[in-house]
């Protein structure tokens, strides 16, 4: 018998993560203001059948999942019902859908792109701290640095190298800097590194607006950036995460000085930019 707990799927997630810990105020907001129990929509199970298929399978890039008819036929649902859960796994990242003549139902993985919205979106609903976000980046950005010093192949060296010396221009993103920082957990050739630094970048480059750092704040991040390619380049492993130390509090000094620090670190007017 299937039983559908009432709480926020957010918080359900958080409880069988750690299902000892306290509930915190965020959880029990989200819980007490969802109390109606959700019966899953059909369109659902059918998303939960056909990602179980691709992922549970190994289904790679490409390999061709039923078509829309063969979907209605063997799972006896509407048309309607087939569309929307196509929909939602096109959403995630899981297919690509192509019309007419040729075309069909692929499978494909999800890019960044899918992590770094849905982190933008927590970020804003939960009002994240800039304070919270480098805290975190002070965690483990150092030792990515590290790891990137010791497992960065000679072409990454390289690479480094180049985005560390291009000209450090102040632009309302600054997208150059995120930029870096994710080619530096692409360099360690680390699977989680490369994912989440990848997509919290990306979410500064979409969000964060910086164009009120001085033009010594953006001196010295350039300045930190080389330093950082060249330790890397060295493979210098203790220097790389000592300069990716220095440069996170400096730059937490800056925001600091600009009041920042304590704001979200995605303000919710700015999706008004992206509507």
């Amino acid at each position: 018998m299937l039983t559908v707990s009432h709480h926020h799927p957010r918080v359900l997630e958080r409880r069988m993560a750690n299902p000892h810990a306290p509930r915190s105020r965020h959880d029990t907001a989200m819980s007490d203001s969802n109390e109606s129990p959700r019966v899953p929509k059909a369109s659902d199970v059918l998303v939960l059948s056909l990602r179980a298929r691709i992922l549970g399978e190994g289904m790679q890039p490409g390999d061709a999942l039923p078509s829309e008819a063969e979907l209605i036929e063997s799972y006896q649902m509407s048309r309607g019902t087939v569309r929307e859960a196509l929909r939602l796994l096109e959403t995630d990242g899981l297919i690509s859908i192509k019309r007419g003549p040729g075309g069909g139902v692929r499978v494909r993985h999800p890019d960044l792109s899918q992590v770094s919205r849905s982190l933008a979106l927590l970020f804003t609903a939960d009002r994240t701290t800039l304070a919270d976000f480098l805290a975190f980046r002070m965690l483990v950005e150092p030792e990515a640095a590290a790891e990137a010093a010791r497992s960065a192949t000679p072409e990454q060296q390289q690479w480094l190298l180049e985005l560390g010396s291009q000209p450090c221009e102040a632009s309302p993103s600054l997208d150059w800097a995120p930029r870096f920082h994710g080619a530096i957990g692409e360099c360690s050739n680390n699977g989680v590194y490369q994912v989440i630094l990848g997509a919290m970048h990306r979410v500064l480059e979409w969000h964060v607006f910086t164009e009120a750092l001085s033009a010594s704040d953006i001196e010295r991040t350039g300045d930190a950036h080389r330093a950082l390619a060249e330790a890397i380049s060295r493979r210098d492993a203790e220097r790389a995460a000592k300069i990716m130390r220095r440069h996170l509090e400096s730059f937490e000094a800056a925001v600091a000085k600009l009041g920042r620090l304590h704001e979200p670190v995605i303000a919710p007017d700015s999706w008004r930019t992206r509507a």
